[in-house]
């Protein structure tokens, strides 16, 4: 054997193998169907007479998470579950002055979506969302945040170039980590992947029960005062309500020149207070 024919098949033992090799497309392609496989089992599929539309899962006993738009002047509408059950659910709220709806299974036990804090949305942010576009049931589809209007705007939303159509409204949109961050909701009639999503932090505002049935704690401090979770500012008072996780957590709020602080235990407690001595609410 020659040096140079020893030094070949030196290369092409030690050579590594195109399965050893790390992949970065076929990373993204698993961590995106680990998602779907673990989201869409809570998307819901809404029928009315109407039309329909999507929906998610946003309790532990069958709350649904819409636009009001989906579900109309309806008392009642027909779902379907990703395990194909259909079911008679009831129209339980509508927020007003916001499209949406929350609807309610007839179902004691169900795993919802966590929902996150669109707050920190960021344009160029990776976003998903599974719905029922054009009647094709349980479609995913991806891309990014193109825009965020500002808070003071009297649009609470967020622009996306997703690739949506009408019966995808109502579905979730949610980040990497499969958070809900928004609402499909109404899209611009004839351009190409412009959407809008709802922040869900609007949802959490306007539709008090879904605060109080979520993973989510309420707290209410002082009007204006800067609320911190976890060392973290997460709004200002009267009233926010945040995802959370569940564990201690550490509340603090600036009351009349002195902090406030408290620790709860979550979802053992879901409401702190966190105001001067005698203060009223």
């Amino acid at each position: 054997m020659t040096i140079l024919q020893a030094a070949l098949v030196g290369w092409l033992v030690s050579a590594p193998t195109s399965a050893s090799t790390p992949d970065p497309l076929a990373r993204i392609e698993e961590a995106q169907q680990a998602l779907f496989e673990r989201l869409a089992p809570a998307v819901v599929f809404i029928n009315t007479a109407e039309g329909f539309g999507s929906g998610f899962i946003v309790s532990h006993d069958g709350l649904v998470l819409t636009n009001a738009h989906v579900v109309g002047k309806q008392k009642t509408v027909d779902v379907v579950m990703h395990d194909g059950r259909r079911l008679s659910a009831t129209v339980s709220h509508k927020a007003k002055g916001v499209d949406l709806a929350l609807v309610q299974l007839p179902l004691s036990k169900t795993t919802p979506i966590p929902l996150g804090d669109s707050d920190r949305l960021r344009v160029g942010a990776w976003v998903g969302a599974i719905g029922h576009g054009h009647g094709g049931i349980w479609t995913f589809n991806t891309g990014m945040v193109s825009n965020i209007y500002p808070v003071a705007s009297d649009r609470p939303v967020f622009q996306t170039q997703i690739p949506l159509n009408p019966g995808a409204s109502g579905g979730p949109i949610f980040d990497r980590t499969g958070a809900v961050m928004g609402v499909v909701t109404a899209g611009i009639l004839d351009a190409e992947a412009i959407n809008f999503g709802i922040k869900i932090d609007v949802a959490l505002t306007v539709l008090k029960p879904l605060a109080a049935r979520c993973d989510c704690l309420t707290v209410i401090g002082p009007a204006g005062a800067p609320l911190f979770v976890d060392g973290e500012m997460r709004g200002q008072g009267p009233r926010v309500v945040i995802p959370i996780t569940r564990g201690t957590h550490e509340v603090l709020a600036v009351v009349n020149g002195e902090r406030r602080r408290e620790r709860i235990e979550f979802p053992k407690q879901r409401e702190v207070k966190l105001v001067a001595e005698g203060a009223q609410e």
